[in-house]
């Protein structure tokens, strides 16, 4: 199935199906039969293990029902949530049965639709499901296959490994600022207390009299035997720092400090290895996939960020059919709440992918700060006199901006252009332009309406103003049409 499907069209595809709506958890999965009509063939909650026996049982049991209903074919859905959907998933769509996703929160908000209570059980859910894949409000599931497939699993690994590394340095801080005070003011910024340097002093010198014992050239002579390039002022500077802050140093327990330190940094090297060698798979892999080495191409853009991309969206061709439907997946998609005299903010939906929204915001801090097309742009949002944008909101359109610019790439086969990602600012100007030009067309009517009016008459002080007015409103556009901004400005000179 493909994502180019309407709700219309979904809900017309349901209705020669048979619908399996199932509630999958780590040990059971509980299902309804339903079809388009919200018709319920079994008022009890069947229920099967979540194993290849619970799987076979399963479709023992869709094929009889499916039988004696009378329906050809039969549509599953369930939630993606956790992992424990993946398994079925996988197994269903490998024999060639149609899978679709409903989303979590439609099922949690369509609870009461049920049976009009907030009760929330696993025999009550799996009719929730059922409901939302009668409304069509599903996705047809999608496995990423070979490459994307590869660059799925290596890009996770990846966030994984970073998380673990970020875990055991902020550990590392910890136990520094307790035993330690001073210690990593001695190093820069970049990698600091996670440098080779950094670590092969702490090996050997846990606490505040153990640095001290080592002296400058105890400090020297760890460096030299580890093949490192350390120099005496650096080693002076620890010595000192050290000295100062020995004072503040908490020294209890300094039998198990010692070990604490060997442990965390035995676990810090670890997670740092493990990093390296997914980042080199992540790099191995992203090269291998059609349009990545465009996206590439944009100075600013790193591997982490085009893995990072095609491990969420998969293949953009096969899936999406425009880019607003790459802007939902984000949950960038603009949504307001309205009801009656009250008109609530725009603000974005949040209802797609976060880790998607986050790797645009930090590609496009990246951008703003090497690639130089993108501060005139960002500029255009934040200073034009149509409905200018505050920093947070410009940043927003820069990611909906960059992901029409990614779809248009990797599906046209081509390279970044910024004079054609520029010529965008000129090409909204020149639609407000086109809205100045109507606006006067209708001002150049009432015009020629009023003088109509007066003809053979003298002209009144009334008829006067209304010229004028009408003269200051053309003028009003040719100066909105030069800052690239179209007000309403027309007075209804036909209705005086």
């Amino acid at each position: 199935m493909s994502m180019h499907y309407t709700t219309e069209q979904k809900v017309e595809q349901g209705k020669n199906k048979l619908f399996v709506a199932i509630d999958v958890g780590k040990l059971d999965i509980h299902v309804k039969y339903m079809d388009y009509t919200r018709t319920v063939y079994n008022k009890k909650t069947y229920r099967f293990s979540n194993s290849i026996k619970g799987f076979e049982e399963l479709l023992d049991c869709t094929k009889t029902m499916r039988e004696s209903i009378g329906y050809d074919e039969a549509l599953f859905g369930m939630e993606p949530t956790g992992h424990y959907w993946m398994n079925l998933a996988i197994k269903l769509e490998s024999m060639g049965f149609n899978v679709v996703m409903v989303n979590q929160n439609h099922t949690k908000n369509i609870e009461e639709v049920v049976d009009g209570s907030q009760r929330k059980d696993d025999d009550k859910d799996p009719e929730g499901i059922g409901i939302l894949m009668a409304l069509g409000d599903w996705t047809p599931y999608y496995r990423p296959e070979g490459v994307y497939g590869e660059i799925r699993k290596a890009y996770r690994l990846l966030e994984r490994c970073t998380e673990d590394t970020t875990r055991y340095t902020n550990e590392l801080h910890g136990y520094l600022d307790k035993h330690l005070p001073g210690y990593e003011s001695c190093f820069g910024k970049d990698k600091g207390i996670t440098s080779a340097l950094s670590l092969a002093v702490l090996k050997k010198a846990a606490l505040p009299e153990d640095i001290l014992d080592l002296g400058v050239k105890g400090i020297l002579g760890i460096w030299k035997e580890n093949g490192l390039r350390g120099t005496e002022s650096r080693a002076e500077k620890i010595i000192h720092a050290v000295l100062d802050s020995k004072g503040y140093a908490i020294l209890d327990g300094a039998e198990t400090a010692r070990y604490e330190l060997s442990c965390i940094i035995m676990k810090l090297e670890l997670a740092i290895m493990m990093e390296d060698g997914a980042e080199e798979q992540v790099r191995k892999t992203v090269v291998l996939i059609p349009g990545a080495q465009h996206l590439l191409g944009i100075k600013g853009i790193s591997y982490r960020t085009v893995a990072g991309f095609f491990a969420i969206v998969g293949d953009l061709k096969k899936r999406f059919s425009n880019a607003k439907q790459l802007i939902k997946l984000a949950g960038l998609n603009i949504i307001i709440r309205s009801s009656g005299k009250h008109k609530g903010e725009p603000h974005i939906s949040k209802r797609g992918c976060p880790e998607l929204r986050t790797a645009l915001y930090r590609v496009l801090t990246a951008l703003l700060e090497n690639t130089p097309a993108f501060k005139p742009l960002k500029d255009h949002f934040m200073k034009r006199t149509d409905n200018p944008l505050k920093p947070i909101r410009a940043n927003i359109a820069m990611c909906n901006k960059l992901l029409r610019i990614f779809y248009a790439m990797v599906t046209h086969d081509e390279d970044f252009d910024e004079k054609k990602m520029l010529g965008d600012i000129r090409r909204m100007d020149n639609t407000k332009v086109s809205s100045a030009v109507t606006e006067a067309e209708k001002l150049t009517n009432q015009l020629d309406l009023v003088l109509y009016g007066m003809k053979g008459e003298e002209i009144t002080g009334e008829g006067i103003e209304m010229i004028r007015k009408i003269c200051r409103a053309m003028k009003g556009l040719v100066a909105s049409a030069e800052r690239g901004s179209v007000k309403e400005t027309v007075p209804d000179a036909a209705g005086s």
